[in-house]
């Protein structure tokens, strides 16, 4: 009898010890941006004496080895959620009103405490539980977006965070990766499934207040139009609102060699970009770039002599090129997966060129492929994207 009870008490501390190793990572929803790298250095230092791993990425293989634990914002202020693998509300509670605007060791210290005290002392009570069609009182502004940093491919002046990789394909024909080195520097490259051309990007973010981000960047650019082309666009944007929600002003100079002895050519570069958004996983957005460059024309004429001869003349001039490229449509987020989303919509690009000068705009030179006026395309857009936390 002695040794059955033994045996038993083996095994039901193994099942203990199994169940308590088994869920050894901790994710941090973290919707409000209350966590900043300072704070999530102190929380996994805190989490690790508890032998709780924090992470910001999950196998899902392996997804019960995980607590998810959710900081969201309603109308009376901060609240802290835990559910375990199951999606099953371990429990919540309230964080005050003003947990934002405490310091950096007192937010990682309520943050931690409060998530122990759930996984230790579960108090989930069935009679507060909701489903989807009675969500709780969430602010609607806490759910972050996964997809805040970009539009279709204009960059806003909002970061990705540390470690979170963005993908973004257009047509699946180019491809373009974005890397958060820190919480404010983003370094990218992309480029097409033939290798032209290839470009490499650079942002750095500088916060000004919760909802105002203005960030510095280049882009540099090889191979356009040739494997001699060289370009660069330096830029500088302003970013207002919210993560959901928000408008983009941005400008910068563009320089570009098109290589193989032809007319090297600047410009200034406007940029005006914004998203609304429109349902919880479906937004409208639109990105608009404005530029104008001179470009050095041609024109020939033959002259015929009574003699029979001919008098063969060539000329150049330099026009203005005015360009409006843009693209506009709809973002639709996953429901199940808001790491991923796709865009459609549209193309379009409108060139107003200026006329051609005098002499040259007379019957009796020929311009070739050049005329003055505008000309107005527009083409249909599908792109994708997904964030990686890794």
């Amino acid at each position: 009898m002695k040794s059955i009870f033994q045996s038993f008490c083996i095994l039901f501390f193994f099942i203990l010890s199994f169940s308590v190793l088994a869920q050894n990572k901790i994710v941090i929803d973290d919707r409000t941006s209350v966590i900043n790298h300072e704070v999530e250095n102190i929380l996994q230092k805190k989490f690790l004496e508890k032998n709780l791993y924090l992470t910001n990425s999950v196998d899902f293989k392996e997804k019960c080895n995980y607590y998810f634990s959710s900081i969201l914002k309603t109308d009376k202020g901060y609240r802290i959620e835990v559910e375990d693998c199951d999606n099953q509300l371990l429990g919540s509670v309230f964080a005050g009103s003003n947990l934002n605007s405490s310091p950096s060791e007192e937010r990682a210290v309520i943050i931690f405490y409060n998530i122990r005290d759930i996984i230790d002392n579960p108090n989930y009570d069935e009679s507060e539980s909701y489903t989807a069609d009675s969500e709780p009182d969430i602010h609607p502004d806490s759910m972050i977006s996964e997809h805040d940093s970009r539009y279709f491919f204009a960059p806003s002046a909002r970061p990705l965070k540390k470690r979170e990789l963005y993908y973004n394909t257009l047509y699946f024909l180019s491809h373009d990766l974005q890397y958060g080195v820190t919480d404010r520097l983003t370094v990218g490259m992309g480029t097409t499934i033939i290798g032209l051309p290839v470009y490499i990007t650079a942002k750095y973010s500088i916060p000004i207040q919760e909802n105002s981000h203005f960030a510095i960047g280049d882009m540099l650019m090889l191979g356009t139009y040739g494997t001699n082309f060289f370009g660069n666009l330096a830029f500088a944007t302003y970013t207002y609102g919210n993560n959901h929600s928000n408008i983009t002003l941005g400008g910068g100079h563009l320089f570009f060699d098109p290589g193989n002895n032809s007319e090297q050519s600047s410009s200034v570069v406007g940029n005006l970009s914004g998203i609304v958004r429109a349902g919880k996983y479906f937004y409208f957005l639109t990105e608009n770039y404005l530029f104008n460059f001179k470009s050095t024309e041609f024109a020939y004429r033959q002259t015929f002599l009574p003699d029979g001869s001919v008098i063969f003349q060539e000329g150049e001039y330099n026009i203005r090129r005015n360009i409006w490229y843009g693209l506009t449509g709809i973002r639709f987020v996953r429901k199940n997966n808001e790491l991923v989303s796709w865009q459609l919509g549209l193309t379009h690009m409108l060139i107003v060129n200026s006329d051609v000068p005098a002499p040259y705009n007379s019957s009796d030179w020929d311009t070739f492929s050049y005329s003055g006026g505008s000309t107005f395309v527009t083409f249909p857009t599908l792109s994708y994207t997904r964030k990686f936390k890794l």
